[in-house]
Formats: C-alpha cells, structure tokens, sequence
C-alpha cells in the first residue's frame, strides 16, 4: 500500500497538473472571449436617411421655395394676394421697390430663363397705368429702332380692374427697377397692372421670346388668382 501511495500520489499530482494547465487555457480561453463581447466590432455606421423632399419647405409668406409646387397663395403686402405656378421659383427680389421675383425656367433651346418681378411702391405710388405701359414699351426697340406698340387688353380680376401688356424686340431694362441692364434682343415682355386697395400694382414678366410664351398660360392664372385678403 505504500508502494502505490507514491504512485498514486504521482498520478494525482500529474492530474492536478494538468487540470490545473488545461484551467489556464480554459481561464485564457474566457478572458479573450469576454473582451471581445465588451468591444463589439467596428461596423460602418449607417447613412444617415435622406431629407423626406415629400414635405414642401415654405417660406414665411407661404411660398414653396426650391421650386417646388406650391400650396399656399402668397401674400406680399399692400392687400393683395396670389397664388404662383407650380414650375416658377422664387427668387430674392434684386430691388427695395419688388415685392416679389420669380425665375421662369427657359425653353428649350433658350440659351436663359425669364424673369417676372412684382412692384408695389406704396399708397398712392407708382404713377398712372398709362405712363406705366409707355414705361414699358419704350424700353423695347424694334428692328427700325424705333418702339413698338404694345398689345393692351383690359379687364377684371375679382372685381379690380387689370390692365395686360404685350411687346417684344430688343429689351433694356430700366436702372431705377434693378437687375442686369445689358440690352438683350429677342426678348418678350409679359405685364399686368392690377387695380390694388391703395394703388396699382405692377406683374412684369420678361426674357427670351420663347420661354416668355410658354409660361403665358401661367403668367394668365397667376394673374386671374390675384384678390384681395
């Protein structure tokens, strides 16, 4: 018996050896895993989601600025309001005495687009509509040189009356209105003198022949939706 207790203590010994080696590894074994759930893997971060463009962006007057369609009529001082073509984007206006500005987008083929400004100058400002529509023709000059005579129609939009104008040729504009002075020919003028509560309001829409005329249309509802608060 004693014999085999040495032996048997050797046996033990060797056991508790390598149970004791193979409790290290497992011990190894554990920690490596434990640090790896602390520290998860570096994934890439998601994109962040695109702006959701289904909302329109409105302006404090309610027009949908980038050029999208808008909902809302504008209201621009003086008691009138209007609402503006879906495809039209509003632009800040280029002078104190605009109360709103638009760039029409260009034809095909038309080497820019169009604008269309709005004036209000105040109670009782901006002078008669006949020295308004000479205003504008005489800053056309036809092939001859001399300016040529505007179409003029007359009407009424919602019980005020409106005077639309109608001329083209080569197109300077004038210094006291802001913007580019540079004499453009080929140009189009699309106006309209709308009968406000304190004055007249002016709508004048310019640019290449062709681009003009494919906004008429619109220049025509935007002019038939103008009334009063």
């Amino acid at each position: 018996m004693e014999e085999r207790f040495p032996f048997a203590g050797r046996r033990i010994g060797a056991a508790l050896i390598v149970v004791a080696a193979l409790s290290g590894v497992a011990c190894g074994g554990g920690s490596q895993q434990a640090s790896r759930e602390s520290s998860p893997p570096q994934a890439s971060q998601p994109a962040a989601p695109a702006s959701d463009h289904s909302i329109p962006l409105v302006d404090s007057r309610g027009q949908v600025v980038s050029g999208m369609p808008s909902a809302a009529p504008v209201e621009a001082g003086g008691g009138l309001i209007w609402t503006v073509p879906s495809s039209w984007i509003e632009e800040p206006p280029a002078s104190s005495m605009r109360k709103a500005q638009y760039s029409l987008p260009a034809a095909p083929g038309d080497p820019e687009p169009g604008q269309c400004a709005v004036f209000y100058f105040g109670v009782g400002q901006g002078g008669d509509i006949q020295a308004n529509v000479d205003r504008w023709a005489a800053q056309f000059v036809d092939a001859a040189g001399g300016h040529p005579a505007p179409t003029v129609t007359q009407g009424t939009v919602a019980g005020r009356k409106v005077m639309k104008v109608t001329t083209e040729g080569t197109y300077t504009p004038s210094p006291m209105m802001g913007g580019d002075m540079t004499p453009k020919p080929g140009q189009k003028l699309l106006g309209a003198i709308v009968e406000g509560p304190d004055s007249n309001w002016f709508f004048k829409c310019t640019g290449p022949k062709k681009t003009v005329e494919l906004h008429r249309e619109e220049f025509d509802a935007l002019i038939g939706s103008v009334r009063t608060r």
